[in-house]
């Protein structure tokens, strides 16, 4: 059963805070020493705690030190300044006081859990209270009263506590523990997800790859509110995106993209800068991890193209659903069949005019090259053609979700197939997708017998 970091944020009030924000300056002058021994004196592994406790064991245990030193290893960098960048030039520039920045260096005291420590060694959860180890006192505690909303459910079996300071004199409190997800059965079938600047597209296909359900969930507040509010929508979007997943019991498939690509004028900058297409991404896997919905990431090469070339006309489709139709069969393995004729080359640099079903696109020669060599297989393929997960006669060897794309999730691939279980029920009822537009006939009927 896969693991995921769950985290829960609180507050906690003490009676007298000051030996709290001792503890705090000590702990984070400890981590600042470590960082120094590392980057600059070259030490590695224990002696970098053995060279800390030289000068903190007086007023830190050991865990307190451990956990200081686990902290500066994971900064990689070189020339950090504790506080902020930004912080150190108010500060020589006058515009903030010596006494805040040293505030700002010194607002944090972690601990790290411990299986075989009641859950935590130094902050450990009793009840409603928060207990911190004063090892000023051998088996002296410092107590204050703790709030953490109960929507989170805390394991106290081993958990990992951070404390900052706030600007009332409370403090904020983050827990971190491992749980335990357990995965949703699947059935054969994907939703693929096609993410845009205005909107998500989500298609769902069967386990052979047949449009069963599509939908474009709107929102121009992700574009245009606060950066608040729009993070709020992007969650909200991912909680209904998994939420239809849930509903159809399969897993979901999204794209790879990304932007680093040289300038392209001011009107697609602006648009880049803005896409929060990772963000939108990231919440869904986050919302996917945490009801156990398998995540599967796919090349999204030319899924644009060829839904526009094959899948618009047919279904009745924009681009975006029909991106994200080809999204979901490629995340089962399917690869697509050529349905339009090769382009005739007119030049070394000129554009390759691709014509498909009602529509048309422009493709360099060396695009048009990847695309057929990589994602495209032809109409009768040999035998060296053929996909591996298809038989002689074009048909899925197992039907189900056999993908080759690259998983999000700690899901396992060779989870069977909910083959005998109920039959596959029809989401376009109860889950709101839109139902396929018919198929568009491209060549003309025959006439009946009154017409002659």
């Amino acid at each position: 059963m896969p693991e995921m970091r769950m985290v829960a944020r609180g507050v906690v009030w003490f009676e007298d805070p000051e030996p709290i924000h001792r503890l705090m300056r000590r702990q984070c002058s400890a981590m600042r020493s470590a960082y120094q021994a590392i980057h600059r004196h070259g030490l590695k592994g224990n002696d970098v705690k053995v060279h800390v406790k030289q000068d903190y064991m007086d007023d830190l245990n050991q865990r307190y030190i451990s956990d200081a030193v686990s902290r500066a290893k994971g900064i990689r960098h070189d020339g950090v300044i504790f506080g902020g960048r930004k912080a150190w030039d108010d500060l020589r520039s006058g515009r903030l006081s010596k006494d805040d920045w040293v505030a700002l260096r010194n607002d944090q005291l972690y601990s790290r859990g411990d299986l075989s420590k009641s859950g935590n060694p130094n902050l450990r959860i009793v009840g409603e209270e928060l207990w911190v180890n004063d090892p000023s006192g051998r088996g002296s505690w410092i107590r204050g009263r703790l709030f953490i909303p109960e929507k989170f459910g805390v394991e106290l079996d081993c958990y990992d506590v951070r404390l900052t300071t706030r600007p009332d004199g409370r403090f904020d409190v983050v827990v971190t523990w491992e749980q335990d997800v357990e995965m949703i059965q699947t059935v054969p079938g994907s939703i693929g997800v096609d993410a845009n600047p205005n909107g998500i597209a989500i298609s769902e296909v069967d386990g052979e790859g047949n449009l069963m359900g599509h939908t474009f969930l709107t929102n121009d507040r992700i574009r245009f509110a606060s950066r608040d509010k729009r993070d709020v929508e992007v969650r909200l979007l991912a909680i209904e995106v998994v939420d239809r997943a849930l509903c159809a019991r399969k897993p979901i498939v999204i794209e790879e993209l990304s932007f680093r690509q040289r300038s392209k004028g001011k009107r697609f900058n602006r648009m880049a800068s803005n896409f929060l297409h990772r963000k939108m991404l990231d919440a869904i896997r986050r919302r996917a991890a945490r009801c156990g919905v398998p995540v599967v990431e796919v090349n999204p090469a030319f899924t644009s193209q060829l839904g526009l070339l094959k899948y618009a006309e047919v279904y009745s489709l924009n681009r975006h659903s029909a991106a994200a139709f080809v999204i979901a069969r490629r995340g089962i393995g399917i690869i697509e069949t050529q349905t339009f004729e090769d382009p005739e080359p007119k030049g070394e640099r000129e554009k390759l005019n691709l014509e498909g079903r009602g529509s048309s696109c422009e493709l360099s020669p060396r695009a048009w090259g990847w695309l057929r060599d990589r994602f495209l297989r032809p109409q009768h393929p040999s035998s060296q053609d053929r996909h591996p997960c298809r038989d002689d006669h074009g048909r899925r060897v197992q039907p189900g979700w056999d993908s080759p794309g690259r998983m999000a999730n700690n899901w396992s691939a060779t989870q069977p197939q909910a083959l005998e279980r109920e039959p596959i029920r029809n989401p376009v009822d109860s889950s709101g997708f839109q139902k396929p537009g018919p198929r568009r006939c491209r060549f003309p009927r025959a006439p009946t017998p009154s017409e002659g």
